[in-house]
């Protein structure tokens, strides 16, 4: 068994002025006193007798060695190698300990990363899926209206340079000639009727 040192940090109990004590009155005739004097440092003035064994047993394995002839430097030698052995023998325990600690909570740490990595993967691809097809319904919604728009453009304007052909081929093969009437010389203000539309003359172009 390691030795135990004995303690050596008893204190005086300190109080000020005289003790003080209260008196109470037992059920079979005979008082008490409390003390109930406050007191400096009473939890280390008390030398029990737990405290005096101890002290003793030590006296008397020390002095049972001398009078068997033993070299008490030889035993106290042997005591303190054994002591080293044990602190160190302690330590190891307590590093080993320690690292398997360390290489556990790396471990937990490499884990709990590695799954915030997946859930955050995870995550990721559900949103981009979520996105893409929503993105992907929206599109569907109006999808046929962009077509139906440009493809309604391009038919409205097919019909108008089909109408301007159909206009100047038949100007001039019946020599018949449609154009707006200007009010000035330039020729850039035309003549129009209430609702803004140009008003038209038509003439036939002769050779002199």
């Amino acid at each position: 068994m390691a030795w135990k040192l004995l303690p050596t940090d008893y204190t005086d109990a300190v109080w000020s002025g005289l003790k003080r004590y209260t008196q109470v009155d037992n059920s079979d005739g005979t008082v008490s006193f409390n003390d109930v004097t406050t007191y400096t440092n009473k939890e280390k003035s008390f030398f029990g007798a737990k405290d005096a064994n101890r002290m003793n047993e030590a006296l008397n394995y020390i002095m049972s060695m001398l009078e068997n002839g033993t070299n008490l430097y030889e035993e106290f030698q042997t005591y303190f190698t054994t002591q080293k052995e044990l602190f160190k023998s302690s330590g190891d325990s307590s590093y080993q300990e320690l690292t398997q600690y360390f290489v556990n909570l790396k471990a937990q740490g490499d884990s709990s990363l590695a799954q915030i990595e997946k859930t955050y993967e995870e995550h990721m691809t559900t949103y981009e899926s979520e996105q893409t097809a929503a993105f992907n319904t929206w599109f569907a919604g109006i999808k046929g209206k962009l077509n139906e728009d440009i493809a309604g453009s391009l038919q409205n304007q097919i019909t108008e340079v089909d109408e301007r052909l159909a206009a100047l081929e038949h100007m001039t093969l019946k020599n018949l000639f449609t154009v707006p009437v200007a009010i000035d010389n330039t020729g850039t203000t035309l003549l129009a009727d209430d609702l803004g539309n140009a008003i038209v003359a038509d003439w036939k172009y002769k050779e002199e």
